[in-house]
């Protein structure tokens, strides 16, 4: 659900820059009321394992184009429920789509503020006021879980299809049709991650999710930061060679659109520029495109190596970044 630069006009990037901006602030503005020292490494690790897990592109078992197309799973439920709030998704993925825009190519800038608004603002939303009433229900988190999970990523899908309507870039009956289906089966793996990852962390830290602090929770608490960062390094390292290579259901969706026969997609360093993408360009007006030092999540010349290198990098870096601002944050409270 990465939106490229030249799918918007400038003018109507611009506008979602700002509405981002509006909500990174209130997740700052969280960070400061709420982050305390036992909630910094939960942040570095949902920020490293988010950006780990969105790596691994899962084939879907339907396409509307040749070759076939794939989904990732996204996390805003899962930092939001986990965290206590939705501004924590949105703290979260903010600082994930930074890197993967400026270091991967992976969203475009001047697109980034609509990808915030996206996954960070929308999913951490619907994530977290899904789960909650669903718990209250059905007294079963794994289920609240999964279906929060499955919500937080087909509402954005559809708002992403409005989106590109408005801007001229897809037909809104053909966008809302194919992206909802798309994403209405990559949900599915979106709920299933959210409620495989609240069982791991009920099971080693029961108080994070119920309020109910156990005995030896700190003990507890280290071993999840450990296997966190484990699985996180882990799917680094096996997601270039399991990671599907069909295209996402946004950029088969645009492709499908505009009947382009050659899969190019902003995920991979190619020369030639599909069919599809310049008409996008064409219409937009928008032909700004940043040149990311790592794009397509791999170092040139390296193939799979370079690709689990790059990965690797996002992970540390991601890390760093999640445990210092948030270590920073929650010294100055």
């Amino acid at each position: 659900m990465h939106i490229p630069d030249g799918f918007f006009p400038i003018s109507q990037a611009a506008m979602y820059w700002i509405i981002a901006l509006i909500f990174i602030a209130l997740s700052l503005r969280w960070a400061k009321r709420e982050m305390s020292e036992e909630k910094v490494p939960l942040v570095a690790v949902l920020a490293a394992g988010i950006f780990a897990i969105q790596t691994l592109n899962m084939a879907l078992p339907i396409s509307i184009i040749p070759g076939g197309v794939s989904g990732h799973v996204v996390g805003a439920a899962l930092a939001a429920i986990v965290l206590g709030s939705p501004f924590a998704a949105i703290f979260i993925l903010t600082l994930v789509l930074i890197l993967q825009g400026i270091f991967f190519g992976d969203g475009g800038i001047t697109a980034m503020g609509a990808n915030i608004i996206n996954m960070g603002v929308l999913g951490g939303f619907f994530g977290f006021y899904t789960y909650q009433p669903v718990n209250n229900v059905f007294r079963n988190r794994f289920c609240a879980a999964f279906i929060a999970g499955w919500v937080s990523l087909f509402i954005p899908a559809i708002v992403c299809a409005v989106e590109l309507a408005v801007a001229g870039t897809l037909p809104l009956t053909f966008g809302l049709i194919t992206m909802g289906v798309y994403h209405a089966v990559i949900g599915i793996i979106e709920g299933g991650v959210t409620a495989f990852a609240i069982s791991l962390i009920i099971h080693a830290r029961p108080d994070i999710v119920s309020g109910e602090i156990p005995a030896g929770a700190r003990k507890a608490g280290d071993m999840l930061i450990v296997a966190g960062i484990t699985i996180a390094l882990g799917i680094a390292i096996f997601a270039p060679y399991y990671a599907s290579t069909y295209p996402d259901g946004l950029d088969s969706t645009f492709l499908s659109a505009y009947g382009a026969k050659e899969v190019s997609t902003v995920h991979i360093d190619e020369s030639k520029v599909a069919s599809a993408e310049s008409a996008v360009i064409e219409k937009t007006g928008n032909s700004f495109s940043w040149q990311a030092p790592l794009p397509g999540y791999s170092l040139p010349g390296l193939d799979k190596p370079g690709e689990v290198l790059a990965i690797l990098f996002g992970v540390i870096i991601l890390f760093i970044l999640g445990f210092g601002i948030s270590r920073f944050i929650a010294r100055k409270n």
